[in-house]
Order: structure tokens, then C-alpha cells, then sequence
């Protein structure tokens, strides 16, 4: 582990070296971004300043196109054509998704650094944008050398992530343990507040370019304290209109403390980011607080948890209690117990710092997505399971940097997985339902190996030769949800194997596969009647055939078309004579 935090370190390191003295100056002005409004609900302002305060002077709709001049805090300097008019003002970054530079822009010696870091090419559009807005930033490949496919099978594991119970229902996982079929409800997995994500959801923010953006970049920020522009004025700016906006007095020892302070002594003992400590604080306790930050939780009063740690629903105590009852536990490498405000508060940073920090998950991203091996494997040691928490925390941190900061040479390192799909993961925007699990799978009479449950998805069964068709149903657990592939299925002689497809209300498709093995005949060629010999009973069952006096089922028929041209006729009977008198050995 040691080994491999050195590497990390010197990584960084020469990547710096390399930036300062390889690349000249950055001049390019930015002032030829290309954007897309999305994500509104019904209209975006666009405002004569960068403030909720400025006057509106415009609106702007989902897919309208805009050209970025510039960036002011929370946001962007824009242009637009709007009844034949250029429009210049400004609008929220968060609604703002910078698409692509005008040819001409790119830095030659930018884009031998991507190269050289190995980023994809469905990274380096949003790459260029943010670089052409902030040419001092460091961005840091983090290959991860894992699979795709593999991570995402990993983070649907039931409980690694999760979304708010009011989230729209395509966010919501129906996988296994995520849903009670019997009340028709979601289980809740913190509480009954929060209920297991959609894989669907996951994808999105586990996709490290959804998240390229001015808004969002924090999430990727390299989280190790720096003296040298972190500021205390910056953690006040971070928690203001908060309740921890101002001082407090430790119930125990009587002391005043500003918060600000706190968290700056926080970042000196446990080398995190300052900004990250007070954000993370205000993540987890919200702007009013909670009894974890007030040290008010029954039956553990005068206990604090700023961090949330420990705070998960087990052993019969809620999450809020498990984190007021681990306050109360004894480990003097992190001050606990936590018997006020300032020991909570350094203490848990330091938890961080040894916890994650050390760990190498030293971004927001590694700290939801344990994607790194920092000497404890991998997926498992995530400190959120919110699944937006490191969007949400990135935009709070992004709230408190001046842009004088903000603008700095701060480094982003940023994942990178094997088979990745071509373009970013797209956020589900339907609010109905994933639901396309099926109750239940019948193929007429006949009984299904294994036995039918909702969530095994192949099957088998057997039918005799003779049968050369089946009648198969199925029924969907969510009477909106549209099913496929069933209906009068014809057998061909050995395995048939049928998929039945249920597509849920929000347009999700599961597939389920039902193997028929229809048995081999073992019928005897020229054998019309059945009782197993071929003589001149079989040929005048097949002239009565012939002449309509009798008929004849498909075993029959496939034993007395000894011609083999799909026909039983006169041909046939005649080579049955044939057989019989010993002119033909073999039919």
C-alpha cells in the first residue's frame, strides 16, 4: 500500500514538473465555447449580471444552443440569437452543458498532454472547454484498470447505492431485496427515507463525463490540505446561511470556537482540504443541523458526529443513533469520544484523512465510488451511499471558491475504465416506473425446471415428439409493463429456446428464456398403425388416408411418409409394397 501511495505521489509530482516547465503561457481567451441548455423544467433566466438578484433579460429552453464568452462564480457569460437578436447576459452553469470549442482553439502542447495521460477521446471535448476556461488546472488520469461492466455489477450490489424515496421512479432499483411485492413498496435501506438505485442511475454518476463541467469538476479535485490557498474566509463563505455560520461554546469545557476555525484546525491535523471538511459537514448535518450536530440524540446526549460516521441503520438502532453511539466510543487517535463540537469535528477529519484520504480516495468521486485499491480492495470502503453525493458536495464546494481560487492551479484526477461505453451514460428522465418483472411463465400443462421466480431468468422443460407446438403465457407484475414473445410457439425436433421480454412503463427491458426440448421420434419408418411392425396393414391405412376414410396424427404421418417429400400419398404405399416383397432392403 505504501508502495503504491509513494508512486501516486511522485505521479503527481513530475505531472506537474512537466506542466510547468514543457507548457508556455495559455492565452486563449474563452470566448468561443459552444453550449446547450438541459436538465430545466420548464425555463432557464438568462440575467443582466452573474446573481439570482440581476434582472431577467431573457429565457432559454431544453436543446437551445448558446455560446459561452466567459464564467462569474455560479455562472456563465453567454450569447445567444434570440428574434434576431444577439442577447449577452448571463445564466446558471448548472443548466449549461459546454459542448464542444470552435476549430482553432486547442492548444497544441494541451492536447500532447491528454494524449500523454491516456485520456479517451470522448473525454477531451469537455476537457478542452474547461481548459480553454481555466488553463492553470492539472487534469490527472486515474486508469483504474477494471472493467466497465464489472464495477457497474459491483455498485448494484443491494445497499451500496441509494436514492431518496421521493426520487422518480426510474431511479429506483426493482432488483432483488429492493422492492416488498406483498405492500407494493420500496425497502428502505437507511431509514424509510432512502431505497436502493437503479442501475440505470448508478451508470450516470458513476460515468466520470457526465460530471466535466464547471459545476462539477470539484468532485474529482485532489483532496489533500494546502496552506497556501485554502483560507479560513473560504470555509466562512462555505458555511454561511448555515447553522454553523458563526461560533458556538462546547458544552463540556465552556470553550468559543468559530466553525471556520474549527474545520482550519481540522485541515492542519488530518491534511484534508478544509473546504472539502466544511462541505462534507454541511452535506451530511444539512443547514439546519440534525441531532448528530447538536449532540441531542436520545439516549446519547451530549454526543456529536458532524461526519456521519458510523451512521448506518443496523443491529436495531437507526442510522442517526449508530452515529451518536459511535461518538460515544473511545479511540484517542480520533479524540472519541466526542463529547462536543470540537472534537467532533477534528477528530472526524481525521477519520477521513486515515479512512480515505490514505487510502488513496482522495477525490469526492473514490470516496463514492471505491474504485481504487489503496491496501483494502475494492467497491466495499464508500463512504456515501447517496448515489448524488458527490455531485451534490462538489456543487456546494464550488459555491465557496472565489474565483481567484477557483481559477488556481488546482488538480483533477479523473478515472478512466476498460470498455467503457462509446458516449456518456445518460440520466433517466422518465418518472415511471422500472418495473418489468414478471409474476409468472406457463407453457401449457407442463412444469418449468426450476421452478418460476421472479428474478431467475432461464428455464427449461421437455416435450414429447409428437408435440410439435406449445401455448406459452406469461404475466407481468406491473399491469402497465408490455410483454413479448409469448403465444403458440412451433417446436422444431430438439432444443427451442424462446426469449420473453417484459418492458417496463419506463421503457427498461428484462428478458427472461424459456429452453423447450422436443424428443427425437423413435417412431419406425413405414409403421402408419403404430404397432411397431411394417406390413400390409400400414398400406391400407395409408390408401384409407388417402381416400379420407381415416385420419392420421403427426407421428403417424411423419412414419408414413417413407418418400421423404413432406407428403403421404400413393408413392409412399407403393414403396411400402415394395419393402414388403423384398424388392428394397430398407425404407
Amino acid at each position: 500500500m505504501k508502495a503504491k501511495k509513494i508512486t501516486r505521489i511522485i505521479s503527481v509530482i513530475l505531472t506537474a514538473l512537466v506542466i510547468l516547465i514543457a507548457c508556455v503561457p495559455y492565452t486563449i481567451a474563452a470566448d468561443n465555447l459552444k453550449g446547450v441548455v438541459t436538465g430545466i423544467t420548464t425555463y432557464l433566466n438568462v440575467r443582466s449580471g452573474p446573481s439570482t438578484t440581476s434582472t431577467v433579460i431573457g429565457k432559454l429552453y431544453n436543446n437551445d444552443s448558446v455560446t459561452v464568452l466567459g464564467s462569474s462564480g455560479n455562472f456563465y457569460k453567454i450569447s445567444y440569437v434570440s428574434g434576431g437578436q444577439t442577447i449577452t447576459g448571463y445564466a446558471s452553469q448548472d443548466y449549461i452543458k459546454v459542448t464542444s470549442v470552435s476549430s482553432g482553439a486547442t492548444d497544441a502542447e494541451f492536447e500532447k498532454y491528454l494524449d500523454s495521460q491516456g485520456f479517451p477521446e470522448s473525454y477531451k471535448p469537455a476537457l478542452r472547454a474547461l481548459h480553454e476556461l481555466h488553463p492553470e488546472w492539472i487534469f490527472t488520469v486515474l486508469d483504474t484498470g477494471l472493467d466497465w461492466n464489472t464495477v457497474v455489477k459491483n455498485q448494484m450490489v443491494l445497499g451500496r447505492n441509494l436514492v431518496h424515496s421521493s426520487s422518480a421512479e426510474s431511479w429506483k432499483s426493482m432488483e432483488k431485496g429492493a422492492y416488498n411485492f406483498t405492500t407494493g413498496s420500496y425497502v428502505g435501506l437507511d431509514g424509510n427515507s432512502w431505497v436502493a438505485a437503479s442501475e440505470a442511475i448508478v451508470k450516470y454518476y458513476l460515468d466520470p463525463r457526465n460530471f466535466l463541467t464547471e459545476s462539477t469538476i470539484l468532485m474529482f479535485e485532489n483532496l489533500s490540505y494546502n496552506s497556501s490557498v485554502q483560507t479560513e474566509s473560504n470555509v466562512k463563505t462555505i458555511l454561511s446561511n448555515s447553522f454553523m455560520n458563526g461560533s458556538y461554546t462546547t458544552p463540556d469545557t465552556k470553550k468559543s470556537y468559530t466553525y471556520s476555525k474549527t474545520f482550519m484546525d481540522a485541515a492542519k491535523l488530518s491534511g484534508v482540504s478544509p473546504y472539502h471538511l466544511a462541505a462534507r459537514a454541511l452535506q451530511e448535518q444539512g443547514t439546519n443541523g440534525t441531532s448528530l450536530s447538536f449532540g441531542t440524540v436520545s439516549g446519547y446526549t451530549g454526543y456529536f458526529n458532524f461526519f456521519n460516521i458510523q451512521a448506518y441503520a443496523a443491529n436495531g438502532l437507526t442510522a442517526v443513533q449508530n452515529g451518536a453511539k459511535y461518538a460515544s466510543t473511545t479511540n484517542s487517535k480520533y479524540s472519541l469520544p466526542w463529547t462536543n463540537q470540537y472534537k467532533a469535528i477534528t477528530g472526524g477529519s481525521v477519520w477521513i484523512g486515515t479512512g480515505y484520504i490514505d487510502k488513496l480516495q482522495d477525490t469526492l468521486y473514490l470516496q463514492k465510488f471505491d474504485v481504487v485499491d489503496g491496501g483494502n480492495g475494492y467497491y466495499a470502503h464508500q463512504y456515501m451511499t447517496n448515489v448524488q453525493a458527490a455531485e451534490s458536495e462538489a456543487k456546494i464546494m464550488k459555491k465557496a471558491y472565489p474565483d481567484k481560487v477557483f481559477n488556481s492551479k488546482l488538480e483533477f484526477v479523473i478515472p478512466v475504465y476498460k470498455n467503457m461505453p462509446d458516449t456518456a451514460c445518460t440520466k433517466p428522465a422518465s418518472t415511471a416506473s422500472n418495473n418489468n418483472l414478471l409474476d409468472s411463465i406457463t407453457v401449457g400443462s407442463y412444469k418449468l425446471n426450476p421452478s418460476f421466480n421472479r428474478y431467475t431468468y432461464s428455464y427449461s422443460l421437455t416435450v414429447p415428439a409428437n408435440i410439435s407446438s406449445v401455448t406459452l403465457s406469461a404475466k407481468a407484475n406491473n399491469s402497465s409493463a408490455v410483454i413479448s414473445g409469448i403465444g403458440k410457439i412451433t417446436l422444431k425436433e430438439g432444443a427451442n429456446k424462446i426469449t420473453i421480454s417484459c418492458k417496463s412503463p419506463s421503457g427498461l427491458v428484462r428478458n427472461y428464456t424459456v429452453t423447450i426440448t422436443r424428443e427425437k421420434s423413435t417412431v419406425t419408418r413405414g409403421d402408419a398403425t403404430g404397432d411397431g411392425k411394417v406390413n400390409i396393414n400400414d398400406v391400407l391405412t395409408i390408401v384409407r388416408y388417402i381416400n379420407g376414410l381415416t385420419s392420421l396424427n403427426s407421428t403417424a404421418l411423419s412414419a408414413a411418409d417413407v418418400t421423404d417429400d413432406g407428403k403421404v400419398n400413393i408413392n409412399d404405399a407403393l414403396t411400402i409394397v415394395r419393402y414388403i416383397n423384398g424388392y428394397i432392403t430398407k425404407l
